[in-house]
């Protein structure tokens, strides 16, 4: 029997391509899957385009002759090619990955409708059904981007709600963000992570220090400004406690307000900022393994792909208490919550877990196994196969 044919969009770089890239290596044993990606994604792209897959995660998965580099934002002629692309492959279904990005709602939305006519079904995973930080117009626009799509795909019960409430009857489909376990690479240990960070930032990290690391992309939504505000209380217990943010600041709203408060509060020489977008695997790698905990103080989250790459590479995690995934993670006892907008909590929850080295090391390793079983790709995979399956049967 043929595989069904697939056509996946999606970008392969970032978070997003590297939860396709744990997809498509377990969708490629089910479906015949033609990848389909982007080349402007940031604003770095408009002098230097993105042209090839670099990213050695999903390159282990990816060929990088493999991606047909197409869409381009603002750009009719793009749209025209994956038309034609669509014409010449014949797919049974076209998957698209999208994110809350206004740039490329027109494209959906133009995509979609001719899919429509040539009686192609689209399915979609919205990774955020609408923006962090909403601009006025915004849910009408997203909700016309949807209009045209067989069936949506959240990640979460509170983005279901959100798009029912926006009137979309469209299908809709809650399957769960899968770990990234795959990255926990084990290129370093502990002591090698902590010794290749002390050199990388210029800092002396010894086994008396306790690191608390923020990693991600730094926006105002990502709340880092409390995690920075919560640090003096954390330090007047545990004064051998260092901090480190790491993440790139190029879509900040204000990005001078983190050194501006880290010189407020005398912070300089216990809050290091490393801001910038982190390439080098083993860099990232020994980021995670030097922390002894990880936290991530979120004003707003719809879902959040570093926190389940601390949690692949066994550290311990503190989240804001935001969102119907953060409180199911809760209640299965994998991570610890904070209040949000609140640095005595975020201090309060740190030092819980700085007194009970024990306790960190089960919650880690509870939520390890867990998110192993539970959020497994294998199984994620055979959900979307069934919904492009019966969307097929349907056709």
């Amino acid at each position: 029997m043929n595989k069904m044919k697939i056509l996946y969009i999606t970008p392969l770089r970032g978070g997003i391509g590297h939860w396709s890239r744990c997809l498509i290596e377990e969708l490629d044993k089910l479906a015949d899957i033609t990848i389909v990606t982007f080349k402007r994604k940031r604003k770095e792209d408009v002098t230097k385009p993105f042209t090839r897959v670099t990213d050695d995660f999903i390159l282990e998965v990816i060929n990088p002759e493999r991606p047909h580099h197409i869409i381009e934002y603002n750009n009719k002629k793009s749209l025209e090619d994956l038309v034609r692309l669509t014409d010449k492959i014949k797919p049974d279904c076209v998957y698209f990955v999208m994110w809350a990005g206004r740039q490329i709602t027109w494209f959906l939305k133009d995509y979609s409708n001719m899919l429509n006519k040539k009686n192609i079904s689209i399915v979609l995973t919205l990774h955020e059904a609408y923006p962090q930080i909403l601009q006025e117009g915004d849910i009408k626009l997203f909700t016309d981007a949807y209009a045209y799509a067989d069936h949506i795909v959240v990640l979460t019960d509170d983005a279901l709600s959100d798009l029912r409430r926006a009137g979309i009857t469209i299908p809709i489909s809650i399957i769960l963000h899968g770990n990234y376990h795959a990255m926990n690479k084990n290129k370093v240990d502990d002591r090698e992570a902590r010794a290749i960070i002390s050199k990388h930032l210029s800092v002396k990290i010894n086994d008396k220090t306790r690191v608390i690391l923020f990693f991600g992309f730094i926006r105002d939504y990502k709340g880092l400004i409390y995690l920075i505000r919560a640090a003096p209380y954390v330090l007047e217990k545990t004064p051998t406690t260092l901090f480190i943010a790491a993440g790139s600041l190029e879509l900040a709203e204000n990005p001078s307000q983190y050194r501006k408060e880290i010189q407020r509060l005398d912070l300089e020489r216990k809050f290091l900022l490393f801001p910038e977008f982190v390439k080098d695997y083993i860099l990232m790698e020994s980021l995670y393994k030097a922390a002894d905990v990880v936290v991530y103080p979120y004003v707003g989250v719809s879902q959040s792909g570093v926190m389940f790459t601390a949690l692949g590479m066994k550290r311990p995690v503190i989240i804001s208490e935001l969102g119907s995934f953060i409180r199911k993670l809760e209640k299965e006892g994998v991570i610890l919550t904070s209040k949000p907008k609140d640095p005595i909590s975020i201090a309060e929850k740190i030092l819980y877990l700085l007194e009970r080295e024990e306790e960190r090391k089960e919650l880690a390793e509870r939520a390890y196994r867990i998110l192993e079983n539970e959020y497994n790709w294998e199984i994620i995979a055979r959900e979307y196969h069934n919904i492009f399956k019966n969307l097929t049967m349907k056709s």
